[in-house]
């Protein structure tokens, strides 16, 4: 019960720092007050990553660190923050230049269309934006990099030290309602504010620019084609896996059962635990990763950010795996639209839940 208050209130926490910073961006393609207040910040975050960085280099070097920690982890997890950190100053580099001077009126730049339109709101007689100098592609990318820079470190956390991944998954058990709420719902809501809902777009334009719309019957026997594909592609990056990392293999085969293991379930509850896993995590990922990025950043970064976020396969040829299907999924959004992913990822899932509790009967 602690555990899910816990991660409910780490998920409150996320939408109200990122969603509030989203809605900034959003707001700063129309005032520079709000454009300079959020280059200020990000500027001031990244520089305290970078920061944090050299603090935990300077502690290792210092031998403060326990005996049995292992200084190679603390050396990567110091390498990541201030890479991490240089990269979001530099970031700030193009607004800064645009804020600092007066030459012409402003545009922006729509990720839905795909251009720049002119703006004729109280930024007017700055230079034109540019694609990294608009406030919301400014935020987007910036966030991508904290986020890829924190899945990285805690891949090689894993990758350096096997106990602490066995000792975080296993301690979270099953995943439950609130677990899987908490964990996605924070996509959601900053993929709907990112992209301007509530303050440039109703409800009915946001899920439009996230890409949710009506699909067709032909369109539906695509989707069960590309599900039957990615579980077949599934099975063979599996075997691929058993072969070259065996230990990884066992090691990511027991958290993976522990998180959606279906034992002592009945077939209704297993239904019911599959349509969660589906529905849940499709809800979220496909509604941030494909929905709402990759519009504006692409199918291949939207894609390395996906695959990083699975960080329960560690270092392993599953990431690559999570990466190929990725870039499928994001011709497959391109081509019919976030609907379409959002039934092949809900769909793949809970074949997967399914499969193995029939499996074990």
């Amino acid at each position: 019960m602690q555990q899910e208050f816990g991660a409910l209130l780490q998920a409150v926490l996320t939408i109200t720092f990122v969603g509030g910073l989203a809605l900034l961006a959003q707001w700063g393609r129309k005032n520079r007050g709000a454009e300079i207040s959020l280059v200020v910040i990000v500027l001031f975050l990244s520089f305290l990553v970078a920061a944090s960085g050299l603090l935990v280099a300077l502690v290792a070097r210092s031998g403060a660190l326990p005996p049995d920690f292992p200084l190679a982890l603390s050396a990567s997890g110091a390498t990541v923050l201030v890479i991490a950190g240089i990269i979001g100053i530099a970031l700030c580099i193009p607004p800064l230049r645009r804020i600092m001077s007066r030459r012409a009126p402003a545009t922006e730049y729509d990720a839905g269309s795909g251009g720049f339109a002119t703006s004729n709101g109280p930024s007017e007689g700055y230079p034109p934006r540019r694609f990294w100098s608009d406030p919301v592609i400014f935020f987007a990318i910036w966030l991508s990099v904290l986020v890829l820079a924190q899945n990285l470190a805690t891949l090689l956390i894993f990758a350096l030290s096997p106990e602490a991944f066995e000792t975080t998954f296993s301690a979270a058990g099953r995943l439950s309602l609130v677990s899987v709420v908490a964990s996605q719902l924070p996509f959601v809501v900053v993929a709907a504010l990112g992209v301007g809902f509530g303050y440039r777009r109703n409800l009915r334009e946001t899920l439009a620019r996230l890409g949710y719309g009506p699909i067709t019957l032909r369109q539906l026997g695509v989707v069960g084609l590309f599900i039957v594909g990615t579980l077949l592609l599934s099975l063979a990056f599996d075997a691929l896996f058993a072969a070259l990392q065996p230990e990884l293999y066992s090691r990511v085969g027991e958290v993976s059962e522990g998180l959606v293991s279906t034992e002592g379930f009945s077939p209704l509850a297993a239904i019911l635990f599959g349509l969660l896993i589906g529905v849940g995590a499709a809800a979220g990922e496909e509604t941030l990763f494909r929905g709402a990025l990759q519009p504006a950043l692409g199918i291949p970064l939207a894609s390395v950010l996906w695959a990083s976020l699975h960080v329960q396969y560690g270092l392993s040829v599953l990431l690559v795996y999570i990466f190929v299907i990725s870039i499928g999924w994001g011709i497959l959004r391109n081509r019919i639209n976030t609907t379409a992913t959002f039934l092949v990822h809900a769909g793949y899932n809970f074949s997967l839940v399914i499969l193995s509790y029939f499996s074990q009967l």
